[in-house]
């Protein structure tokens, strides 16, 4: 099974450009199973749940949305892309999973990071998904520091969990490394990186994405340039 992930600098507040960079990225390779970071169309240190609104689609119509399922059937792959969720008056920051026939699913973040608790509602359930006869599940960015995520897709008999994030510190490197140990299951993770805006955190985001084997070896690894990786792992 070919698997990867892209990672590069998303642009904050604006879908329109980090939709082309993703386009024109999925283009370019073969692949069965692709991972796109966290909230890869709008950045994600919004001033204020407003903005969120704003920004945030519909996962089965919005731009984003059908731009994926499009990218999916041209490869006949299964793609995972974090984006920011309107489901009426909620907002979710999610992952939608499409494959050629459409909308797989939609995780939405349960773990909330303190930078989300003021602009987003937290998810509820963890959902293994069938993908070529493999499955996959996602744990959103610091769903995979907590263990009932992870608990509870082993008792689903997951084989690839998907890790979405937005990380600035190589301990979550560490971390995704030792739950791919700990759970024996294939890890890849699609960091971003850059910068949302400039602001008081100054918080900048590392790359360096990872695919991970139920061992704990690194099977592949990215730095802090744009990269679209893509490898065949033996199920």
């Amino acid at each position: 099974m070919k698997v990867g992930f892209f990672q590069f600098d998303v642009a904050f507040a604006e879908p329109a450009q980090n939709r082309a960079i993703i386009k024109q990225a999925l283009a370019s390779d073969e692949f069965d199973l692709l991972l796109l970071p966290e909230l890869c169309t709008t950045g994600s240190l919004f001033f204020d749940r407003k903005q969120v609104s704003e920004l945030a689609e519909d996962m089965h119509q919005g731009e984003s949305s059908q731009l994926l399922q499009a990218l999916a059937r041209e490869n006949s792959a299964c793609i995972a892309a974090g984006l920011a969720e309107r489901d009426a008056d909620a907002l979710f920051n999610s992952t939608l999973l499409v494959d050629p026939e459409g909308v797989l699913g939609v995780h939405r973040k349960v773990h909330l990071a303190p930078t989300d608790k003021m602009r987003f509602d937290a998810g509820k359930a963890f959902r293994v998904y069938e993908v070529k006869g493999v499955k996959i599940a996602v744990l959103l960015c610091y769903d995979i520091w907590f263990e009932d995520g992870l608990s509870s897709l082993k008792e689903q008999g997951v084989q690839i969990i998907l890790n979405p994030s937005n990380f600035c510190g190589e301990d979550s490197l560490e971390v995704i490394t030792q739950a791919a140990k700990d759970y024996g299951v294939y890890v890849i993770a699609a960091n971003r990186l850059g910068m949302d805006h400039v602001c008081e955190t100054g918080v900048r985001f590392i790359g360096n994405s990872l695919i991970v084997d139920p061992q704990g070896k690194v099977l592949a690894q990215g730095d802090e340039s744009q990269q679209l990786r893509v490898i065949e792992i033996a199920l």
